[in-house]
């Protein structure tokens, strides 16, 4: 069950920034990747330093889309 700060697997939700990291990517990376596979965030959270919410991310969400793009074996 997701609520305002967990995701569907009961992890909190993550950052762009955290999200990238997970996956070696830097935030822009992450994001256009994200983009391509239609995976969208999971929230917001107004920003610290004023200007454009920050985007939650759940780590589930990206998971599954990381088990989609993976070759069969």
């Amino acid at each position: 069950m997701s609520t305002a700060h967990t995701g569907r697997d009961g992890r909190p939700l993550v950052t762009t920034t955290q999200a990238a990291y997970s996956l070696g990517m830097q935030p822009k990376q992450f994001r256009d990747w994200a983009r391509r596979r239609a995976v969208v965030p999971a929230g917001f959270r107004p920003n610290p330093n004023r200007g454009q919410a920050l985007a939650l991310w759940d780590l589930a969400d990206v998971a599954d889309a990381l088990r989609s793009a993976a070759p069969a074996a």
